[in-house]
Protein backbone atom coordinates (compact mmCIF):
# COMPACT_ATOMS: atom_id res chain seq x y z
CA UNK A 1 0.00 0.00 0.00
CA UNK A 2 2.69 2.37 0.57
CA UNK A 3 6.56 2.26 0.48
CA UNK A 4 8.70 2.01 3.60
CA UNK A 5 11.85 3.86 4.33
CA UNK A 6 14.21 5.17 6.60
CA UNK A 7 13.41 8.80 6.93
CA UNK A 8 11.33 10.80 8.90
CA UNK A 9 7.72 10.24 7.47
CA UNK A 10 8.85 6.98 6.30
CA UNK A 11 6.36 4.41 4.85
CA UNK A 12 3.48 7.15 4.61
CA UNK A 13 2.83 8.13 1.39
CA UNK A 14 2.94 12.11 0.84
CA UNK A 15 4.65 14.99 1.55
CA UNK A 16 5.32 15.67 5.43
CA UNK A 17 3.70 17.92 7.20
CA UNK A 18 5.58 21.06 8.15
CA UNK A 19 6.36 21.31 11.77
CA UNK A 20 4.82 17.69 12.72
CA UNK A 21 5.53 16.05 16.06
CA UNK A 22 7.21 12.47 15.10
CA UNK A 23 5.64 9.37 16.48
CA UNK A 24 7.57 6.37 17.43
CA UNK A 25 5.48 2.77 17.83
CA UNK A 26 7.35 1.13 20.78
CA UNK A 27 5.79 -2.64 21.35
CA UNK A 28 4.40 -3.29 25.19
CA UNK A 29 5.38 -6.60 26.09
CA UNK A 30 2.96 -9.61 27.46
CA UNK A 31 3.27 -7.79 30.67
CA UNK A 32 3.70 -4.26 30.50
CA UNK A 33 5.26 -3.92 33.74
CA UNK A 34 8.12 -5.48 33.03
CA UNK A 35 8.97 -3.44 30.16
CA UNK A 36 8.35 0.17 31.60
CA UNK A 37 11.90 0.16 33.14
CA UNK A 38 12.68 0.39 29.25
CA UNK A 39 10.47 2.73 27.98
CA UNK A 40 11.33 5.15 30.40
CA UNK A 41 14.74 4.47 29.23
CA UNK A 42 14.17 5.52 25.91
CA UNK A 43 11.98 8.41 27.11
CA UNK A 44 15.32 9.50 29.42
CA UNK A 45 17.62 9.22 26.63
CA UNK A 46 15.60 10.94 24.30
CA UNK A 47 14.84 14.11 26.59
CA UNK A 48 18.59 14.05 27.92
CA UNK A 49 19.45 14.21 23.97
CA UNK A 50 17.47 17.48 24.01
CA UNK A 51 14.28 16.18 22.18
CA UNK A 52 10.82 17.17 23.75
CA UNK A 53 9.40 13.39 24.50
CA UNK A 54 5.24 12.75 25.26
CA UNK A 55 4.70 8.95 26.45
CA UNK A 56 1.25 7.58 24.88
CA UNK A 57 0.85 4.28 27.36
CA UNK A 58 -1.82 2.43 25.59
CA UNK A 59 -1.59 -0.07 28.59
CA UNK A 60 -3.16 2.38 30.65
CA UNK A 61 -7.00 3.31 30.25
CA UNK A 62 -7.77 7.16 31.02
CA UNK A 63 -9.64 8.05 33.91
CA UNK A 64 -12.82 10.23 33.84
CA UNK A 65 -13.04 13.20 36.26
CA UNK A 66 -15.64 14.40 38.30
CA UNK A 67 -16.29 17.50 38.99
CA UNK A 68 -16.02 19.01 43.05
CA UNK A 69 -20.04 19.40 42.76
CA UNK A 70 -20.18 16.15 41.72
CA UNK A 71 -22.06 16.82 38.56
CA UNK A 72 -21.45 16.01 35.16
CA UNK A 73 -18.60 13.92 34.16
CA UNK A 74 -15.89 15.84 32.16
CA UNK A 75 -14.45 13.29 28.69
CA UNK A 76 -11.77 11.62 30.30
CA UNK A 77 -8.20 12.84 30.17
CA UNK A 78 -5.34 11.69 28.20
CA UNK A 79 -5.30 10.50 24.63
CA UNK A 80 -9.01 10.38 24.10
CA UNK A 81 -9.69 14.14 25.09
CA UNK A 82 -6.60 15.06 23.39
CA UNK A 83 -8.45 13.59 20.15
CA UNK A 84 -12.04 15.47 20.28
CA UNK A 85 -11.21 18.22 22.33
CA UNK A 86 -10.36 20.95 19.67
CA UNK A 87 -8.92 23.26 22.99
CA UNK A 88 -6.63 20.62 23.43
CA UNK A 89 -2.96 21.81 21.32
CA UNK A 90 0.68 22.30 21.25
CA UNK A 91 1.23 19.37 23.69
CA UNK A 92 4.41 19.75 24.58
CA UNK A 93 5.64 19.33 28.22
CA UNK A 94 4.26 18.64 31.62
CA UNK A 95 3.49 21.70 34.00
CA UNK A 96 4.66 20.01 36.87
CA UNK A 97 9.40 19.04 36.92
CA UNK A 98 8.69 16.08 34.80
CA UNK A 99 11.01 15.36 32.11
CA UNK A 100 8.34 14.29 29.78
CA UNK A 101 4.91 13.98 29.13
CA UNK A 102 2.84 10.72 29.72
CA UNK A 103 -0.71 10.17 28.85
CA UNK A 104 -3.18 7.07 29.46
CA UNK A 105 -3.98 6.07 25.95
CA UNK A 106 -6.13 2.75 25.69
CA UNK A 107 -9.65 4.34 24.98
CA UNK A 108 -8.13 7.15 22.51
CA UNK A 109 -5.94 4.05 20.25
CA UNK A 110 -9.26 2.55 19.92
CA UNK A 111 -10.58 5.43 18.57
CA UNK A 112 -7.40 5.43 16.27
CA UNK A 113 -7.74 2.17 15.33
CA UNK A 114 -11.73 3.05 13.82
CA UNK A 115 -10.09 6.08 11.67
CA UNK A 116 -6.89 3.50 10.34
CA UNK A 117 -10.11 0.84 9.68
CA UNK A 118 -11.88 3.80 7.68
CA UNK A 119 -9.33 5.93 6.23
CA UNK A 120 -5.80 4.12 6.50
CA UNK A 121 -2.65 4.74 8.75
CA UNK A 122 -1.76 7.60 7.31
CA UNK A 123 -5.35 9.65 8.56
CA UNK A 124 -4.94 7.61 11.82
CA UNK A 125 -1.21 9.02 12.17
CA UNK A 126 -2.11 12.52 11.37
CA UNK A 127 -4.65 12.29 13.49
CA UNK A 128 -2.80 11.39 16.40
CA UNK A 129 0.07 13.89 16.17
CA UNK A 130 -2.66 17.10 15.09
CA UNK A 131 -2.85 17.31 19.20
CA UNK A 132 1.17 18.11 19.69
CA UNK A 133 3.82 21.17 19.28
CA UNK A 134 5.85 20.38 16.12
CA UNK A 135 9.41 17.75 16.57
CA UNK A 136 7.88 16.34 19.84
CA UNK A 137 8.58 12.81 19.62
CA UNK A 138 5.62 11.02 20.74
CA UNK A 139 6.49 7.19 21.70
CA UNK A 140 3.31 4.75 21.43
CA UNK A 141 3.27 2.17 23.83
CA UNK A 142 1.18 -0.37 23.28
CA UNK A 143 0.72 -3.99 22.33
CA UNK A 144 2.73 -5.24 19.34
CA UNK A 145 -1.27 -6.45 17.39
CA UNK A 146 -2.54 -2.93 18.11
CA UNK A 147 0.28 -1.07 16.49
CA UNK A 148 0.32 -3.64 13.73
CA UNK A 149 -3.01 -2.87 12.98
CA UNK A 150 -3.09 0.87 13.27
CA UNK A 151 0.32 1.65 11.30
CA UNK A 152 -0.35 -1.96 8.45
CA UNK A 153 1.51 -2.16 5.74
CA UNK A 154 3.49 1.49 6.57
CA UNK A 155 7.01 0.05 6.90
CA UNK A 156 7.18 1.90 9.84
CA UNK A 157 10.30 0.55 12.74
CA UNK A 158 8.73 -0.48 15.76
CA UNK A 159 10.85 -0.52 18.96
CA UNK A 160 10.48 -4.08 20.55
CA UNK A 161 12.23 -4.44 24.14
CA UNK A 162 14.48 -6.96 25.24
CA UNK A 163 14.19 -7.15 29.32
CA UNK A 164 15.85 -10.74 29.56
CA UNK A 165 15.40 -13.94 30.53
CA UNK A 166 14.02 -16.97 28.32
CA UNK A 167 10.22 -16.46 28.76
CA UNK A 168 10.75 -12.60 27.73
CA UNK A 169 12.33 -13.69 24.97
CA UNK A 170 9.72 -15.59 23.44
CA UNK A 171 7.31 -12.31 24.03
CA UNK A 172 9.83 -10.72 22.11
CA UNK A 173 9.99 -12.92 19.20
CA UNK A 174 6.09 -13.13 19.16
CA UNK A 175 5.49 -9.48 18.95
CA UNK A 176 8.22 -8.97 16.07
CA UNK A 177 6.84 -11.47 14.38
CA UNK A 178 3.35 -9.91 14.82
CA UNK A 179 4.53 -6.52 13.63
CA UNK A 180 7.04 -7.81 10.53
CA UNK A 181 3.76 -9.52 9.26
CA UNK A 182 1.65 -6.36 9.50
CA UNK A 183 4.06 -4.64 6.75
CA UNK A 184 5.92 -3.31 10.04
CA UNK A 185 9.87 -2.74 10.56
CA UNK A 186 10.82 -4.55 13.90
CA UNK A 187 13.84 -3.13 15.98
CA UNK A 188 15.14 -5.15 18.69
CA UNK A 189 16.15 -2.80 22.11
CA UNK A 190 17.91 -4.35 24.73
CA UNK A 191 18.08 -2.88 27.93
CA UNK A 192 20.62 -3.77 30.29
CA UNK A 193 19.66 -3.37 33.85
CA UNK A 194 22.21 -5.45 35.77
CA UNK A 195 21.17 -8.39 34.50
CA UNK A 196 23.32 -11.55 35.63
CA UNK A 197 25.13 -12.88 33.69
CA UNK A 198 24.08 -10.31 30.76
CA UNK A 199 20.68 -12.60 30.25
CA UNK A 200 19.52 -9.56 28.37
CA UNK A 201 22.49 -10.08 25.57
CA UNK A 202 21.63 -14.25 25.82
CA UNK A 203 17.85 -13.51 24.60
CA UNK A 204 18.74 -10.73 22.15
CA UNK A 205 21.05 -13.57 20.37
CA UNK A 206 18.41 -16.21 20.79
CA UNK A 207 15.36 -13.86 19.30
CA UNK A 208 17.57 -13.18 16.17
CA UNK A 209 18.32 -16.89 15.60
CA UNK A 210 15.24 -17.66 15.77
CA UNK A 211 14.46 -15.67 13.37
CA UNK A 212 16.90 -16.34 10.69
CA UNK A 213 15.58 -19.81 10.72
CA UNK A 214 12.54 -19.75 10.73
CA UNK A 215 11.54 -16.26 9.31
CA UNK A 216 14.63 -15.93 7.02
CA UNK A 217 15.28 -12.82 8.51
CA UNK A 218 17.49 -10.77 10.21
CA UNK A 219 16.09 -7.97 12.56
CA UNK A 220 18.45 -4.75 13.46
CA UNK A 221 19.66 -4.11 17.16
CA UNK A 222 19.82 -1.04 18.73
CA UNK A 223 21.94 -0.72 21.70
CA UNK A 224 20.89 1.55 24.19
CA UNK A 225 23.19 4.04 23.44
CA UNK A 226 22.28 5.29 19.74
CA UNK A 227 18.60 5.72 20.79
CA UNK A 228 19.00 9.10 21.23
CA UNK A 229 20.42 9.30 17.66
CA UNK A 230 18.88 6.43 15.60
CA UNK A 231 14.65 7.21 17.02
CA UNK A 232 14.29 10.43 15.70
CA UNK A 233 15.66 9.86 12.18
CA UNK A 234 13.44 6.99 11.78
CA UNK A 235 9.60 8.56 13.51
CA UNK A 236 6.82 9.15 11.20
CA UNK A 237 5.67 13.06 10.53
CA UNK A 238 1.98 13.79 10.37
CA UNK A 239 1.23 13.94 6.53
CA UNK A 240 0.13 17.51 4.47
CA UNK A 241 -3.14 15.88 3.83
CA UNK A 242 -6.10 16.40 6.38
CA UNK A 243 -8.49 14.19 8.14
CA UNK A 244 -12.16 15.00 7.40
CA UNK A 245 -13.79 16.27 10.47
CA UNK A 246 -16.35 13.12 10.68
CA UNK A 247 -13.24 11.13 11.50
CA UNK A 248 -11.81 13.28 13.70
CA UNK A 249 -14.18 13.83 16.59
CA UNK A 250 -15.45 17.37 15.13
CA UNK A 251 -11.34 18.60 15.22
CA UNK A 252 -11.07 21.67 12.72
CA UNK A 253 -7.86 23.01 11.32
CA UNK A 254 -8.22 25.90 13.23
CA UNK A 255 -7.76 25.45 16.42
CA UNK A 256 -6.65 27.74 18.55
CA UNK A 257 -3.07 28.88 19.93
CA UNK A 258 -2.51 28.30 23.54
CA UNK A 259 -1.58 24.98 25.31
CA UNK A 260 -3.19 22.52 27.60
CA UNK A 261 -0.58 20.23 29.48
CA UNK A 262 -1.18 17.69 31.93
CA UNK A 263 1.46 14.75 33.03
Amino acid sequence: MFEPGAHQAAGLEGSALCGSALLVPLASSARPAQSYDWLCEVAARLSAAGHAVAVLDATATEQASVHAAGQARELPLGLLRALVDPSVVQLERPLDDADWLVMPAALGLERLLDTARAAGPRAAVSRLLAPFAADVVVLLFAPAAALGELLCDTGAHALVPVIGPAQNGLDTYAAAKLLQFAGLQPVLCPLHLDMPGDSAAHTTRTVIDCARRHLDTEWPVWPADSWHTRIPVVAQAAQAATVPNALTGGRADGRPSGRFLWS
